[in-house]
């Protein structure tokens, strides 16, 4: 009598478990930006904010080491990088100026502060999205050649 799942089991199961981190990942990520909206003090989050870091770094930590950065095994291209980080810069200066606006009030003008917050945010993200490309082709590189000997 065998015992365990087979091969296309545990295949199914892990896709499962990834599906799951995905969903509880942005959910909480929506909790701790709702959070921060709603009552506008960051000690209400850490703990949350704490635990979305650790287990987004992990899970970015072992894609980096077995050299997967695209879903595709391509690399990012610049003009990815350059759209995403532009994306993602344009969602958090818009809570950004949310937040920044509700605090001094309305009658005062962040566009200044929430333009140079877009472009730090966007630069700090496309470099950063270079790096981590780099060092997943350097590991993918290292992965193949490995196997190869």
């Amino acid at each position: 009598m065998r015992r365990g799942l087979d091969e296309r089991q545990n295949q199914l199961v892990d896709r499962i478990g990834a599906r799951s981190a995905y969903v509880m990942f942005w959910i909480s990520a929506a909790v701790i930006v709702a959070e921060l909206i709603w009552l506008g003090n960051f000690r209400v989050v850490v703990g949350e904010t704490i635990i979305f870091l650790v287990g987004g770094l992990t899970c970015l930590a072992g894609c980096l080491k077995d050299g997967i950065w695209e879903k595709e095994g391509s690399n990012m291209s610049a003009g990815h990088s350059i759209l995403l980080s532009v994306i993602c810069s344009g969602v958090f200066s818009i809570f950004y100026a949310f937040a920044i606006s509700r605090k001094v009030g309305e009658d005062v003008n962040v566009t200044k502060y929430v333009a140079a917050f877009f472009i730090g945010i966007s630069l700090i993200c496309f470099v950063i999205l270079q790096i981590m490309g780099k060092i997943a082709r350097v590991n993918r590189r290292r992965q193949e050649d490995k196997y190869l000997e």
